[in-house]
């Protein structure tokens, strides 16, 4: 089962105390390319906005840090780097300190020194875990660029405290390898780019201080962040309701865990989704169904890490591993150590206890199977589980050792080798209601049980104690105890929650049992030692009774001295206090015997053989009495478990001993002085001991310094002599060093006069300013632009008055004299003059930055130049933009022209079809004459209609043509069956290549029967009846040739000319036949040419007929993709088919429900959509037919709402719409259609559309 969300009252870290700040506090991580981002994110937030801001950086150790500095420049908050304890305050910002590590203590950031290995960043998870210990629900945090993997493992302890995570989309950081690491840890709530962050906060922050909670029971848990106090009662309806709709939706339970727990994973799905109370989140997660997955995941959170708690693992390795290696005895020859982690979450823990095992086998050198069973509720966390592989965050805790023993580095993560995870069995496991494993030496359990109901966990514990064999120990979480089934677990370490297991028969024993009094009644012998009425004793009997009343007294414990049985007559040296009766032995031996006791008691539990106590008076001045205690140590092999043997001894004083009284008086006398001898003895040693300690420090501190005065002499005197030979040198040196000197003036002489004629030449406007931003020198044409003279050396730029409009050159100068590399502005002087302002730092022969050089050149004709330039571009852009919006109106128009056109004649192509199928028709000759040429216009006129959105697409380049291999061949040979079944007049031959071979071209299919059928009917129009059409097909240097031959009335050589120009027609045919808008021909020549290839028309002159040839590339495709279409019958093709048609208009859903009942198919009929929603909430369909354009709802929308549905989420769905273009036909899909057919809809193609995804085509 998983482990449940974890909400502990005080820290993980003892040490941490919680905090009670009111405001949140954002924990930032960055990296390399994260201050960049810093800045933007700080450049998008209020200065007023709440919230606490803390910056943790991978900063260099051996350089100081700027970071705070650049922050400031792009927030009004505070920014400060913290280098000591600072109280945390809201809108602030704190920048960690290099070399420093930074943490969080109730409302406080302190800084210890970094103690890392070089390479290895963990300074975010470091502090992301502090943030969420103390802060708990008020922590937020924000990964942003970085590389490595820092920051996932705090993040994902952040949101088991019931924080907010959120982490930089990896396209928008610069480095994206730390928000990846903390994406794939699955603990991130939300994922934006880092602009988006700010805004996203304050929400958070502000729906967080909205929320109303019903009041919390749970004293263990802190006030959850906005938690109100509401009537509990009234709201435990929606919180049974939110859980029920989690079940119903997910498939899992909640019911047993506590309510404080339940509450508050809810209460962070209220922080996200933006609601207030559970009644709006409970309306929230029944309109969206994908809410129910993310509540799943925040109720399953199960953060885990390597070696959690490590002071209980420790003892886990003290108290329990070395007996499951060296004790652990072959049980019918099956020789293993069985371990089971129950709620292993993604396998952490699991894998630490493999590494303990192995470490602890190892370190005794035993070779034993090793058998770790890890099992959780959660399919994700076991995935991850099984791969072994964690980010490179896990050296926070897993120690250098480890990683190399039992990991293996790959990229950013390390893998668990295989032989550990070999040993480790992960399996889904619920304990609420799956069987436990069997024969397990350790169960380990750890922060699950604190969050279910008390008679959950004892059920769960009475499942451990069944799995466990005798002696097993478990192992529990810091906040958890095994004392609700106290009879069947023995604590072995109170403190770090180890428990060993009873054995169940002697616990229900001593549960019947009652503590004998101080009058000398005992309990009741063993059966063996009474004997039922009626029946004679044996001799084992009688033997057994006689030993019981020669021995002495005596008695049995366990090792915390709680008495499991006794003999008869032990109950004189006991007595019976007033208040709630006990089983301990040393609360119920007499007082006088109690310091003996425990004496004896405590050296038996120290070894293992029996120890006897000094004799003890019990008797008073006329009978006195002494008493002896021994106490053996007894291991019971059939209970496998620990005793202790106690028995009391009576005996007479030896007579020749002084009285008791007087060896009291004597022993106590002989005691105290012997005791405080040996405390001043104690006290002189440690002294002594002190003063020794003290003496070798010294003695090793004095010589440490004569070694350290050893070297700086032999330093010194190497010195000095390297210094005489310096000096000699540098003589030397001086002398040369004079002659280059002179040598240096003169060149600086010419070079001072290069630069004065250069200066003169260029006419720059050149100022040189120090530090203090007082004039050095300048050129004379800085004299046009400021008001200045060469007595004004010296002064502050600021006394200088100018001409330009440059109010920021002060502050320019500055910054720039500071450090910044170059500034260029342009600014405006006088008389529509303008100038480039150029600020350069003035850099000495050291190249340090003593001042800065400020440079104005004369742009005035330039910027003239791209102010007109400028001004064009506006004009362009707005032109285009309106381009634009023509364009986009356009594609309106047409769509709903399409729409408008196409919906009555779908009208009329189903009416026609439906007269076509009645009997009556088919009698009629005439009739059915009358109804093909209905049905034969409407498909010409949705063919006029296509053509033109076709043209119109192509001329926008929208037109989006899906190019495969096809065999051309094939195409001709189905167009010409569909032409000879139709008996058309003319006599169409059609003539392919002798060899019989396909003709194979890469193109659309769809637009190439477009390109023939438009040249067909062509022909087929201007063609006398009774004249040959030849369709011929051959191939011609890597070209497919097909030609179209008829005999009509052909063209004139002005004709050809445009006969592919759109809307054109032939002059003579324009006065003889006006069908057709001429844009066909215009049509297949776009067509062609779109796909590669070329189109031409030629004619022998009018009456003599027209050949038009279409020339496309071969590809090298062999041969078609073979397809073996189904033979059906005409007549009852969907019998059975349960169909589903929704169109807003009655006359068309009317005659396309008897059309579809005509082919036996069962129809439901809405012109509503909302109504055939409510109605198919209920009922199962196999088909789904709707309109597109509807009101109110239109049938993306209704589609959606259906795929709602469980039953009808893989329910076919056909789209019927006169919206045909690509972008219709994506919409659709992306909707949930399966298919999209154009109105008006061929009632054959809709048939087979339905048999196909319906799967009632018969085979």
């Amino acid at each position: 089962m998983k482990s449940s969300p974890k909400q502990p009252a005080a820290p993980q870290n003892p040490a941490l105390s919680p905090s009670h700040l009111d405001f949140p506090v954002v924990g930032i991580g960055a990296s390399a390319g994260g201050l960049e981002a810093i800045c933007t994110l700080f450049r998008h937030m209020p200065s007023d906005c709440g919230m606490a801001f803390v910056v943790v950086l991978h900063l260099s150790p051996d350089h100081q840090s700027v970071a705070d500095r650049i922050i400031q420049a792009t927030t009004q908050m505070p920014v400060r780097q913290v280098t000591e304890p600072v109280p945390i305050e809201r809108n602030h910002v704190y920048v960690i300190s290099p070399a420093n590590r930074l943490s969080t203590n109730d409302g406080y950031l302190r800084v210890t020194p970094a103690n890392r290995r070089r390479g290895d960043h963990v300074a975010i998870d470091l502090f992301f875990r502090d943030l969420a210990d103390v802060h708990k629900d008020h922590a937020f945090c924000v990964v942003l660029s970085g590389t490595g993997a820092d920051g996932a493992v705090g993040l994902s302890r952040i949101k088991e405290q019931g924080g907010v995570t959120l982490v930089q989309t990896p396209d928008d950081a610069q480095y994206d390898s730390m928000p990846r690491a903390a994406i794939e840890t699955g603990m991130v709530d939300l994922v934006l780019p880092v602009a988006e962050m700010p805004q996203k906060l304050l929400e958070l922050w502000r729906n967080a201080r909205q929320v109303r909670l019903p009041e919390i029971e749970d004293d263990t848990l802190p006030p959850a962040l906005g938690t109100r106090v509401g009537d509990a009662q009234a709201s435990e309806p929606l919180l049974e309701e939110i859980l029920l709709q989690l079940r119903s939706n997910t498939g899992h339970d909640f019911q047993h865990y506590k309510r404080a727990t339940v509450l508050r994973r809810i209460e962070r799905r209220l922080h996200v989704t933006g609601q207030s109370n559970l009644a709006g989140y409970l309306h929230y997660l029944e309109q969206n169904p994908a809410e129910s997955t993310a509540l799943l995941a925040d109720m399953l959170i199960g953060v885990t890490n390597f070696f959690r708690d490590r002071e209980a693992f420790e003892a886990l390795e003290r108290h329990v591993l070395p007996q499951l290696a060296s004790e652990h005895d072959p049980v019918d020859g099956h020789d293993e150590i069985r371990v089971w982690s129950a709620g292993c979450s993604t396998g952490e823990e699991a894998y630490s206890l493999a590494m303990l095992i192995c470490e602890q086998l190892a370190l005794e050198q035993r070779n034993r199977k090793v058998q770790v069973f890890a099992t959780d509720l959660d399919e994700r966390a076991i995935g991850i589980a099984r791969t072994g592989l964690y980010s490179e965050a896990i050296v926070t805790d897993v120690p250098p050792s480890r990683l190399r023993q039992f990991f293996v580095k790959e990229d950013q993560h390390y893998r668990v080798r295989k032989e550990v995870r070999e040993k480790v069995l992960f399996a889904r496991h619920n304990l609420l209601s799956d069987p436990p494993f069997s024969q397990i030496d350790l169960i380990v359990c750890r922060n699950l049980l604190i969050y279910l109901d008390r008679e959950v966990q004892r059920d769960i514990l009475l499942m451990f104690h069944f799995a466990l064999r005798p002696g097993g120990h478990l192992f529990l979480g810091s906040s958890e105890s095994a004392d609700v089934v106290g009879e069947l677990f023995a604590p072995v370490d109170k403190r770090n929650r180890i428990f060993r297991a009873r054995d169940v028969s002697n616990a229900g024993r001593r549960a019947e049992r009652q503590v004998p009094g101080s009058t000398g009644a005992s309990l009741p012998l063993d059966p063996l030692a009474k004997v039922k009425p009626g029946r004679k004793p044996s001799y084992a009997e009688l033997h057994h009774r006689a030993l019981a009343m020669r021995m002495p007294a005596s008695l049995i414990a366990d090792v915390d001295g709680n008495i499991l049985h006794m003999s008869e007559g032990v109950g004189r040296f006991l007595q019976l206090g007033g208040g709630e009766p006990s089983r301990n032995l040393l609360g119920l031996v007499l007082p006088s015997l109690r310091l003996a006791l425990r004496s004896t008691l405590f050296q038996a539990r120290q070894g293992t053989e029996a120890v006897t106590s000094r004799p003890v008076d019990l008797g008073d001045g006329l009978q006195p009495l002494q008493v002896e205690i021994t106490v053996q140590p007894y291991k019971d092999d059939v209970h496998n478990g620990d005793c202790l043997l106690v028995v009391f001894e009576q005996r007479a004083p030896d007579p020749s001993l002084p009285l008791p009284g007087v060896i009291r008086q004597t022993d106590s006398m002989v005691l105290h002085n012997l005791e405080r001898e040996l405390q001043r003895t104690r006290l002189q040693l440690q002294e002594t001991i002190e003063q020794s300690q003290v003496s070798s420090e010294e003695l090793t501190a004095s010589n440490e310094e004569m070694q350290a005065i050893n070297e700086e002499l032999r330093s010194a005197s190497e010195e000095l002599e390297t210094s005489k030979e310096e000096l000699q040198s540098i003589n030397e040196e001086l002398l040369t060093v004079n002659y280059e000197l002179k040598n240096k003036v003169e060149e600086t002489d010419k070079v001072n006069d290069y630069l004065s004629n250069l200066i003169a030449c260029t006419e720059i406007a050149t100022v040189f300013v120090d530090r203090n931003l007082h004039i050095r020198w300048f050129t004379p044409r800085a004299a046009d632009l400021f008001n200045i003279l060469p007595v004004d050396t010296g002064r502050s730029l600021l006394d200088i008055t100018h001409r330009l409009d440059y109010p920021a050159m002060a502050d320019d100068a500055r910054a720039v004299a500071q450090g910044e590399a170059v500034i260029e502005r342009e600014v405006g002087g006088q008389r529509d003059h303008w100038y480039l302002a150029r600020l350069l730092p003035y850099r000495s022969s050291e190249q340090k930055i003593d001042g800065t050089v400020l440079t104005f050149i004369d742009i005035s004709s330039s910027h003239a130049a791209e102010e007109h330039v400028r001004l064009g571009e506006e004009r362009l852009s707005k032109q285009l933009a309106e381009s634009q919006t023509t364009s986009h109106m356009k594609d309106e128009f047409f769509a709903i022209m399409s729409h408008e056109l196409k919906h009555p004649l779908n009208l009329i192509q189903l009416n026609a079809e439906m007269l076509r199928r009645l009997p009556s028709i088919k009698q009629i000759g005439n009739a059915s004459k009358a109804v093909a040429t209905i049905c034969e216009a409407v498909g010409s006129q949705a063919r006029i209609i296509d053509d033109l959105l076709d043209v119109a697409r192509i001329r926008t380049g929208k037109l989006k043509l899906k190019t495969e291999p096809v065999d051309l061949g094939a195409i001709l040979r189905g167009i010409h069956a569909v032409v000879v079944a139709e008996q058309h007049p003319c006599l169409v031959r059609l003539e392919l290549p002798a060899d019989g071979l396909p003709v194979m071209i890469e193109g659309d299919v769809t637009r190439l029967e477009q390109i023939i059928w438009n040249l067909l009917n062509n022909a087929l129009k201007f063609s006398p009846a009774g004249s040959e059409i030849r369709l011929v097909l051959s191939r011609d240097d890597q070209q497919a040739r097909l030609q179209v031959i008829d005999q009509g009335v052909g063209l004139s050589p002005d004709s050809l000319e445009h006969i592919f120009d759109l809307f054109s027609q032939a002059p003579l045919l324009a006065n003889q036949n006006r069908e057709g808008l001429g844009i066909g021909l215009s049509l297949v020549r776009q067509l062609v040419e779109a796909q590669g290839g070329t189109v031409q028309a030629s004619s022998a002159g009018l009456g003599l007929g027209c050949t038009f040839s279409v020339c496309l590339p071969l590809c090298n495709v062999q041969s078609p993709p073979c397809a073996n279409p189904a033979e059906h019958s005409r007549e009852g093709r969907l019998h059975g088919v349960r169909v589903l048609l929704v169109d807003d208009s009655v006359e068309v859903l009317e005659i396309m429900q008897e059309l579809l009942e005509m082919e036996n198919a069962s129809v439901r009929a809405f012109s509503r959509p909302r109504e055939a929603l409510e109605v198919a909430s209920g009922e199962e369909f196999d088909i789904i037919l709707s309109d597109i354009g509807m009101p109110v709802m239109d049938g993306h929308a209704l589609i959606k709402a259906l795929r709602s549905h469980a039953h009808l989420r893989h329910t076919p769905a056909i789209a019927l719409t006169g919206y045909g273009a690509s972008a219709d036909q994506h919409k659709s899909r992306q909707s949930g259609f399966d298919r999209h057919l154009n109105k008006p809809v061929g009632y054959d193609e809709l048939v087979e559309a339905i048999e196909t995804l319906s799967g009632t085509v018969p085979y």
